[in-house]
């Protein structure tokens, strides 16, 4: 029997996205779908989408730009301009997807929403992404991750809890979880149009994919009206310490067995004995009086002194990292959580790779992301134009790059 000609090639290889997203949550997700093989087709407005200049260096390299662009095609279109919307109806019968981030009611303003794309390709699927989902008296404002944090209710889990401090977490997180929803959500989209041969339109959200990261604080509070805040230790044996040296360690010692395996690799066989620390219940009621003994035993040695009594005892733990030391760390060389890649125009970079394997149908992190109109005329030719319609679309500024 021959091979099956799909084994080895991306998974979503042959499926074709048309991107209108800009900045973080939208160009991720798309970028996830590109590292799946799909051909991810990114239309710009003149001088390109907002995030090209974020960071921008004088070599020309944006982390910001890059980190949610790689591996996409670049075409520039001045939607304001009618000839540009007649492209974008002539681009999206030919792509299985659109993907959009501008504020809900936007799209159908210029005659590209839904319905009007659903006339042009039955089964097509649109996915629009927002700050605060298309319905309610919000859906029209405009937002960013950060204000999307605000609103959430993690900055008071993350801070010190109603009428505390409140405290953001990493920038572009709200981004990052709706992106990754987002991307689910287009991929499941797309094997109901394979199983049922339907397109629909689909929408994720920056509060969306908050609630969702926070499902189980939520749970919490919805059946107790309770909101604790951020506790520096929540347990004294799911936490980290300092060591001799100013550097930390984490352990992930909750469970019964795994804290007597920490005792012993501690060389305190005495903490499992104590009657204050021996049942799980102890160790919560008595938790402050745990933390200081065993702050007191990880003083003691230096960080590396602790991680082979700790991993032949069988205690999850780990290094505290700064990037430096991540970056350093060979498991994530050795899974392609980081790659080495080769571009034309900004070198040898070193990337983060796929979070994602598959075993028949791999993912690929290969290139850089686009430079600024790079193959609008490719895609112009696949959309049918000819050269003497590429051409009156530059001069009518349809396709303008600045």
């Amino acid at each position: 029997m021959d091979a099956n000609p799909r084994l080895g090639r991306p998974a979503l290889e042959g499926i074709r996205i048309l991107d209108f997203t800009r900045a973080q949550q939208g160009p991720f997700a798309t970028m996830l779908l590109a590292d799946m093989g799909a051909e991810v087709w990114k239309v710009e407005p003149p001088g390109g989408e907002q995030g090209r200049a974020n960071g921008l260096g004088p070599d020309g390299f944006s982390s910001y730009f890059e980190g949610h662009n790689r591996g996409k095609k670049s075409i520039t279109l001045d939607l304001r301009n009618p000839r540009a919307i007649e492209v974008v109806k002539r681009l999206a019968p030919l792509c299985d997807v659109v993907v959009e981030n501008f504020r809900p009611g936007v799209m159908e303003d210029m005659g590209i929403g839904y319905e009007h794309l659903r006339a042009l390709r039955e089964d097509i699927i649109l996915a629009s992404a927002s700050a605060w989902g298309r319905s309610g008296p919000w859906a029209r404002r405009g937002g960013y991750d950060h204000v999307a944090q605000a609103l959430s209710g993690v900055m008071y889990e993350q801070g010190e809890g109603p009428g505390g401090d409140p405290q953001a977490l990493i920038g572009g997180f709200a981004d990052q979880i709706g992106a990754m929803l987002l991307a689910f959500g287009i991929s499941t989209a797309l094997v109901v149009r394979e199983r049922d041969g339907i397109g629909q339109h689909i929408d994720g959200s920056l509060i969306g994919g908050m609630v969702a990261m926070q499902s189980k604080q939520i749970m919490e509070f919805l059946r107790t009206g309770k909101q604790p805040g951020f506790q520096r230790r929540r347990a004294a044996t799911y936490t980290n310490y300092a060591c001799a040296d100013g550097r930390h360690i984490a352990i992930a010692a909750q469970d019964q067995h795994y804290y007597e395996k920490l005792c012993t690799a501690l060389g305190e066989p005495g903490l499992a004995t104590d009657e204050r620390f021996a049942s799980p219940w102890g160790r919560a009621t008595n938790k402050d009086a745990l933390v200081a003994e065993l702050d007191r035993v990880f003083r003691s040695r230096p960080m590396e002194d602790w991680l082979e009594p700790l991993a032949e005892a069988g205690v999850p733990h780990a290094p505290v990292l700064d990037y430096a030391g991540m970056v350093a760390h060979a498991q994530y060389w050795e899974n392609g959580y980081l790659v080495e890649i080769e571009t034309p125009h900004l070198g040898t970079m070193r990337v983060p790779g796929a979070p994602i394997h598959m075993s028949a149908t791999p993912p690929r992190v290969d290139s850089a992301g686009p430079v600024l109109g790079q193959h609008t005329e490719e895609l112009l030719l696949l959309a049918g134009y000819s050269w003497d319609g590429i051409e009156a679309l530059k001069e009518c500024g349809a396709t303008r790059m600045t």
